[in-house]
């Protein structure tokens, strides 16, 4: 049906008219507002400077404002729902990605998405539905679900949903996004997306997510969902966002923005502790070890994986825990601590000291706090053995008195006598400082670098196991000739350094972590120890673990060994990035190479063009076909088309060899900055992006052997295309896409 024929057309395009006005209207005050609080700001910064943190704080609160509303007035909303509450009437209610309220009346105008009563058109088919609002449960009846195009303040087309028309707008939308995929995904929330975003804020969440399921742009909803429900105790400096690598990073920046949502912190793990350890960081060799692990002979990969999984696990979490709490016994001396002939400490009383009253500090801030207690113990025992040598000087004057007859012999004897009190008196003070020094010099050291060699010294001398020894003998070698550190190390490193030296706190209450597969055991337990207060959403794809051989490879490793059971598991298993025709041909590697409790992935009803598969037999040939392919792409309207070869080297020459009028660029994971166009990517650098074609350069059985690993990789190249997939390969295609 062709919008103007749509019986309703009339009806809500004056309704769109009418909602703009109210739009542009509450502009005007915004942008009044704005310009008085810039005023006052300005003012505050010249001459009131007690009144700047509230200045400020209103001032970004009108600049947001003025920058959402700007934003409502191109697409003020996309759906509309009829809702018949209970014992009441029916009513109409428009919602946008931006909530809108006319100032002058009250009026909701636009509902926003995150409001509990949008779950209705999220979560409701028509007919009997509830939602929960802070007064309870609402029953009633949905009676309308009418979804809109809008850009520009223009309405573009209607849908009156019901489920088939609910899946043709869901196509239709999937057809039409390209490069604003990722901030226009608010429109086409589906139930179990929904679930996801609208979790209670209480509770850790682990996202098993397909390939194309949405799962990151899921996350960064649900952070601006849990700033909108719990407003009142949450703030966006309260958040963290973990993603893999730099690009990505750059790559999901424009989201909350456009979500009404500013001043989130989003990093790297290593970034978030390379700048909370300062100046105790390591240097960590940081290279892609991608194509070092696809090409290490069997007994090496085995080699490199246990010592990668053995550094990552919860048992050796638990080594470090047991060797800290060993080291800690040392520090108090065998024979306890004496100033001179007082007893300060005995042995006793400072483990109790250290290990009771203050054992929930780190053990700098024990020392810290033991130097206080020392100092006034040694001033004590100053002033005690001042006394001392006073009362013995009195005593001895007092026979030197009744001895000596002769006046001058008794005054020399008596000056010699107070001298000689004076002079020690004066001794025991001036030592009290030097003492203290000295004491606390003797001390075992806190340099978690030292530590770390310390333990690992541990476990060469104890240890029977195979792992362990090369573990320690690998990591020893590094440390002793002082050559970079591996990125496993860096959890252990940062756990050390928390345990014993005193770190700067974390206010986060909420933690996201994309591409979870990649990170270890160890790693997501050192966050929640860093961030006691914060919970998780946690969110990955086992079948794209392409870093497996260092990281989780069970979801349980986390559900019931780290969070204990307090932890919900959710799978998203729809795909809504590929065609079915893509994801089939995607699948045929899963189902070669499962994962464990793999949940077969399901795309969404969406149709496309074939993936090519298409053999060359020399790299010449192979270039000038993707060059052709390229050309074909472009022509057709494609605007982001990845060319993927396997790793960096091979990708780097890949790129040099094209033809200049492909303009291809060459795309690491540390570039901070993803324009679209054509792109020359390393495997391993794919993952987490999508284009809208994609050509494998080469998928021979040599390139991609039938291994786990190399399943992984190729997996995650096959599911990045949107559209279109060519697959080229030299000679003979490999085993792991027998059958497409």
């Amino acid at each position: 049906m062709s919008l103007l024929s749509h019986p309703a057309y009339s009806e809500e395009k004056a309704h769109l008219d009418e909602t703009l006005d109210v739009v542009s209207r509450e502009q005007a005050l915004a942008d009044e507002e704005l310009a008085n609080a810039q005023s006052e700001l300005s003012h505050a910064r010249a001459y009131d400077p007690d009144k700047l943190p509230v200045r400020e704080m209103l001032y970004a609160k009108a600049l947001s404002q003025v920058k959402t509303l700007r934003l409502s007035a191109q697409k003020p909303y996309f759906t509309r729902i009829d809702f018949h509450e209970d014992g009441g009437k029916s009513e109409t209610f428009y919602i946008g990605k931006y909530g809108v309220t006319e100032t002058k009346t009250l009026k909701s105008v636009v509902v926003d998405w995150r409001a509990p009563l949008a779950n209705l058109y999220y979560s409701g088919q028509l007919g009997r539905v509830n939602y929960t609002a802070p007064d309870g449960k609402v029953e009633g009846e949905l009676t309308l679900k009418r979804q809109f195009d809008i850009s520009g303040g223009a309405l573009n087309s209607i849908f009156d949903t019901d489920i088939v028309s609910q899946d043709q707008y869901l196509q239709s939308a999937l057809n039409a996004m390209t490069g604003e995929r990722l901030k226009e995904i608010v429109t086409t929330i589906q139930a179990e997306q929904n679930y996801v975003i609208r979790h209670p804020l209480k509770r850790s969440l682990i996202v098993a997510g397909a390939a194309g399921s949405g799962k990151t742009t899921i996350a960064l909803h649900r952070i601006a969902y849990l700033l909108y429900a719990f407003s009142q105790h949450l703030k966006p400096e309260n958040m963290l966002i973990l993603a893999p690598n730099p690009l990505f990073l750059n790559y999901i920046a424009g989201v909350l923005p456009d979500l009404g949502v500013e001043n989130v912190k989003q990093t790297t793990f290593i970034r978030l502790v390379s700048d909370w350890l300062e100046s105790d960081f390591p240097r960590i060799d940081q290279t892609d070890r991608t194509e070092r692990i696809l090409n290490a002979p069997e007994n090496e990969l085995r080699a490199l994986t246990a010592q990668a999984q053995f550094k990552g696990s919860m048992r050796f979490m638990a080594l470090l825990d047991a060797f800290l709490d060993d080291y800690e016994k040392t520090f108090s001396p065998k024979n306890g601590i004496s100033f001179g002939p007082i007893e300060l400490y005995s042995k006793e009383e400072m483990d109790h000291f250290l290990l009771v009253d203050e054992k929930p500090f780190p053990m700098q801030r024990r020392v810290q706090e033991f130097k206080k207690q020392l100092t006034k113990r040694a001033n004590a025992a100053a002033r005690q053995l001042a006394a001392f040598y006073t009362r013995e000087s009195d005593r001895r004057s007092a026979l030197i008195r009744e001895s000596e007859k002769d006046p001058e012999q008794l005054k020399a004897k008596l000056r010699r006598l107070y001298e000689t009190r004076d002079e020690r008196i004066k001794q025991s003070q001036d030592a009290v400082k030097p003492f203290i020094k000295e004491t606390l010099l003797a001390l075992p050291t806190l340099d978690p670098i030292s530590l770390y060699r310390l333990f690992w010294e541990g476990i060469l001398a104890s240890s029977e196991g195979e792992t362990e020894r090369y573990a320690a003998e690998s990591t020893l070698n590094s440390l002793l000739r002082k050559k970079p550190l591996t990125p496993e190390d860096v959890a252990p490193l940062a756990y050390i350094a928390m345990r014993v030296t005193e770190r700067k706190k974390f206010d986060i209450r909420h933690i996201v972590i994309d591409e979870a597969q990649d990170f270890s055991p160890f790693e997501i337990a050192l966050l929640n120890r860093m961030m006691p207060a914060a919970t998780f959403t946690i969110v990955g794809d086992l079948m794209q673990g392409i870093h497996s051989w260092r990281a989780l490879t069970d979801w349980r490793s986390l559900t019931d060994a780290l969070f204990s059971g307090a932890c919900s598991l959710h799978n998203l298993i729809t795909s809504y990035r590929n065609t079915i025709e893509i994801m089939t041909s995607a699948l045929t590697i899963a189902k070669r190479r499962p994962t464990p409790n793999q949940t077969e992935v399901r795309p969404v009803e969406r149709h496309g063009e074939k993936p090519v598969f298409q053999a060359f037999k020399t790299q010449n040939e192979g270039v000038e076909r993707i060059n052709d392919i390229v050309r074909k792409w472009k022509a057709d309207g494609l605007t982001t088309i990845a060319v993927i070869d396997r790793t960096e080297k091979d990708a780097k020459k890949l790129a040099s060899l094209l033809a200049p009028d492909i303009n291809a660029a060459y795309l690491n994971v540390n570039d901070s900055a993803y324009s679209g166009g054509v792109s020359v990517v390393p495997a391993s650098s794919a993952k987490g992006l999508e284009f809208d074609g994609v050509i494998i350069a080469n998928a021979d059985e040599a390139t991609y052997p039938d291994h786990d690993l190399d399943a992984r990789l190729l997996y995650v190249c096959m599911t990045r295309p949107l559209h279109r997939l060519h697959v080229l390969y030299k000679n003979a295609l490999t085993p792991l896409l027998s059958g497409v």
